[in-house]
């Protein structure tokens, strides 16, 4: 993260009240912690292709909960 933002820069977003920020979730990030009195709420939101369906997992001793992993694979559209 260090030297992208040396290469690169650094952006911070500030809004008034109520903004938002989109972000692709490939994008190379930081957050910090919120140092203000006001509370702030991440949502994140990923589509699929409707054919990448979870499997099994590799290492975990049970599935992702529905609420992170969606067992629902009807496309949007």
């Amino acid at each position: 993260m260090r030297s992208l933002a040396h290469q690169q820069g650094n952006h911070q977003f500030t809004g008034p009240p109520g903004s938002a920020l989109m972000s692709d979730c490939n994008m190379m990030h930081g957050s910090g912690n919120n140092i203000t009195p006001f509370p702030r709420s991440n949502i994140f939101i990923v589509f699929n292709s409707a054919e990448n369906v979870p499997g099994e997992p590799f290492a975990a001793a049970s599935p992702r909960p529905t609420w992170v992993a969606s067992r629902v694979f009807t496309p949007v559209g």
